[in-house]
């Protein structure tokens, strides 16, 4: 289980390549996580997905699942399909105290985009935030400690 934690901690957080179509079909997705989504999230119906590389290089599964036309929520599988983390929008104000203070000791002039609350599969949180300073965009992946766990440059 700890090796599980910890991997899903590495793997929290995806990085898109730059002007690549990462869509998958919804047919093409590991069973796992359709079996996943239908225990899980009755009455809700896969939507989207895209393949994408996390910043330990590992490849994941970004799912978009809607429920009707207003409940819709993003879940992260590794490569067998095993559910990593779900991902909801927060405002930038329900960010916890210890990440805005990371935010503005390390990233100051960056105002801060499209937060998203991290739940992972043990449970814990991370928060994923897009920086921008004049011409310079970072997302950034915070624990709820407010120490970063991985930053990149976007293009």
């Amino acid at each position: 289980m700890l090796i599980l934690t910890a991997f899903a901690a590495l793997a929290v957080f995806q990085w898109t390549a730059c002007g690549k179509d990462n869509t998958v079909a919804i047919a093409d997705l590991p069973s796992a996580i359709k079996v996943y989504v239908d225990a899980n999230y009755p009455g809700y119906t896969l939507d989207e997905a895209e393949k994408e590389t996390n910043c330990s290089g590992a490849t994941v599964y970004d799912v978009e699942i809607e429920q009707g036309e207003e409940n819709d929520l993003e879940l992260t599988f590794d490569i067998d399909g095993n559910f990593l983390y779900s991902e909801t929008d927060v405002a930038s104000a329900d960010l916890p105290t210890a990440v805005v203070n990371s935010i503005a000791t390390n990233y100051a002039g960056f105002a801060s985009e499209e937060p998203s609350k991290l739940t992972l599969a043990d449970g814990s949180t991370r928060y994923e935030v897009e920086l921008e300073k004049g011409k310079t965009d970072k997302e950034v992946l915070f624990d709820s400690e407010g120490q970063v766990i991985c930053e990149q440059d976007e293009h």
